[in-house]
């Protein structure tokens, strides 16, 4: 059974301003603990039955979005533990040693490691990531407001045949997937994904064949540079520019 996680105005205890503590209840298995918001509210602007602030309450939005915080929190800290099919207890939702997330979706993510680099004046690391969040941007018709889990090897290979049918090659292909990869680590590093849900280790990047065609000029080109080009004219500095590159690539 799922615990409840729920606001309170705790009426039990009285404040030196006549106001009551906002409690955190949690409720699992017939048992219940509370944990101060350390906010306090007058109890005239608590609605009692729908157990929330009235409409007049001073710094509603405010106290609001505390709660909602809070309550979020919980929330996650109690879909990791399903997620991970362990069992918990109302004191394990409240050990604060508790490993908690803040799920982001995929573009969110990217845009605040872009950004990151942007603010180190990491100008390389920015163009890559950057690359690879419009490649995949346009891979997904712009709908990349999606968590880190539905990029599952489905998922991935559906994206390689696109970037296939784009006429990339293996190296191309090869970067996006590194730079998505690396994406993928760097958000379970800061607790915004699940390693439980890592596709990469199913679905291999070595695979790609990232090997280059040879472009250097052969020995045999340079000494037809040397014996068929004619001279010059009478712009010495021409000619030994000439006389060095055949200088240097030729032993």
């Amino acid at each position: 059974m799922n615990a409840t996680v729920n606001v309170v105005c705790y009426t039990s205890k009285i404040l030196s301003n006549g106001e009551h503590p906002l409690m955190l209840r949690i409720c699992k298995d017939g048992k219940k603990k509370y944990q101060s918001l350390g906010i306090s509210v007058n109890p005239k602007y608590w609605d009692f039955k729908k157990n929330t602030l009235k409409a007049c309450c001073p710094n509603k939005e405010y106290i609001q979005k505390i709660i909602l915080n809070k309550q979020m929190e919980f929330q996650q800290r109690m879909l990791q533990l399903i997620c991970e099919q362990k069992d918990y207890t109302v004191a394990t939702l409240l050990n604060k040693d508790c490993v908690t997330f803040t799920l982001k979706t995929v573009e969110e993510f990217y845009c605040n490691l872009i950004e990151q680099y942007a603010c180190e004046d990491k100008c390389g690391n920015r163009l890559i990531y950057k690359a690879s969040l419009n490649s995949i941007k346009t891979f997904t018709k712009g709908k990349l407001n999606i968590p880190f889990s539905d990029i599952d090897t489905i998922w991935l290979t559906k994206y390689e045949k696109w970037l296939r049918s784009k006429g990339n090659k293996d190296t191309t292909i090869s970067l996006m997937f590194r730079t998505l990869r690396s994406t993928y680590n760097k958000a379970i590093n800061a607790k915004c994904a699940r390693v439980s849900d890592y596709p990469f280790n199913e679905y291999k990047i070595n695979k790609f064949n990232t090997t280059t065609q040879k472009r250097a000029i052969a020995k045999t080109d340079v000494l037809k540079f040397k014996t068929e080009v004619q001279p010059m004219g009478k712009r010495q500095y021409i000619e030994l520019s000439k006389d060095i590159f055949i200088f240097i690539t030729v032993p």
